[in-house]
């Protein structure tokens, strides 16, 4: 037997059970500041006791304005985005708008698609992490569409963006191990090609080597982005001589490197110290506490908000990047104290 369909509830009946006008109760939802207080907390319990919630297509379609913002991200896997995400969200959300979020899993075929797709459920703008910020066909594409954008964590001179200063960040790191001993050190990274940030860390360290008369750090490239491959590690702790330090370009990363260490025999950080990149909160929850820069993923996401609505607006808006902060965990050791042949790490079964 076909079960009677509920009655949904309409701006009618609020009104009429409200005893003012339909044009007052849709002021009430779309523009609440007009009313007088006492009106609108009488129609708010009208709503409640009805279970009424305002149609926003309908209201979205009528005035052409959908107030959503769209945002492409490479995964919400890692922390980092999804705590600019929740950043970005709660500056819209107190802005009376929503997001609709989608990933792209490093991929510029998916990139390019996610922002088709955004565009197709008329988004008014975008937040967007891309691969290569300066050769982004996805990016002169919406140029050319004239909407508003605005990249999270990628730098770039040429598209509005919020980030922090990845080759300055990593500099700092360098000199900070520099400081510990540390002459020989590694970057290792996922795929530069899909990551214009760890291609600026790779940069930043080696200018610092260079500025400290370091040799350069050896980059050690793995097939993904967030886990580390041990053939790989295994090959460069048999360099002689070996690194002393591996610099992660990401917490994820650092956090595989130290498990794939420990699966080689080695102990960090009295063999070899490990350091990353993001400032994760489950990285001072490692035992132990991974050292690292952090950068302020949840600001990013709200400055990014705001200057996409600014840009919305036709208000002046900026690319500031963030400052960032160096985190001293404790799988990094002092250089000159680890009990190895000659100073180099002692990789067991390697």
């Amino acid at each position: 037997m076909a079960s009677k369909p509920l009655h949904r509830p309409s701006i009618l009946d609020i009104a009429r059970d409200a005893g003012v006008s339909p044009a007052t109760v849709s002021r009430a939802f779309n523009r609440p500041e007009l009313l007088r207080a006492d009106t609108l907390q009488r129609i708010e319990t009208v709503a409640r006791e009805h279970g009424f919630r305002p149609n926003r297509v309908g209201s979205s379609l009528r005035s052409g304005n959908t107030r959503t913002l769209g945002m492409a991200l490479p995964t919400l896997c890692n922390p980092v985005f999804a705590e600019c995400f929740e950043g970005a969200e709660a500056w819209a959300h107190a802005n009376g708008y929503s997001i609709m979020v989608t990933t792209t899993g490093y991929d510029v075929e998916r990139e390019a698609a996610a922002v088709r797709s955004l565009l197709d459920h008329q988004v008014e703008g975008l937040l967007l992490t891309v691969g290569n910020a300066a050769r982004s066909a996805t990016l002169r594409d919406l140029a050319r569409e004239g909407l508003p954008y605005v990249l999270v964590y990628n730098e770039s001179p040429s598209h509005p963006s919020v980030s922090v200063d990845n080759m300055a960040a990593a500099g700092d790191m360098v000199r900070w191990l520099a400081g510990q001993g540390h002459a020989r050190i590694a970057l290792v990274t996922g795929p530069l090609s899909a990551s214009d940030r760890a291609r600026r860390r790779l940069q930043g360290a080696r200018a610092c080597a260079r500025e400290l008369g370091l040799p350069e750090p050896l980059h050690l490239p793995m097939p993904l982005h967030t886990a580390a491959n041990a053939d790989v590690l295994r090959q460069a702790l048999r360099r002689r001589p070996a690194p002393t330090a591996l610099f992660c370009s990401n917490d994820l990363l650092a956090a595989s490197v130290i498990s794939a260490l420990r699966g080689l025999g080695m102990r960090v950080p009295e063999d070899v110290s490990v350091c990353g990149f993001d400032g994760m909160h489950f990285a001072a929850l490692m035992v132990p506490p991974l050292t690292t820069v952090e950068q302020p993923s949840r600001d990013i996401g709200a400055q990014a908000c705001a200057q996409l609505l600014a840009r919305l607006r036709g208000d002046a808006a900026g690319s500031p990047r963030l400052p960032h902060r160096l985190i001293t965990g404790r799988t990094v050791a002092a250089a000159s104290s680890r009990p190895s042949e000659q100073g180099m790490p002692k990789c067991r079964n390697c």
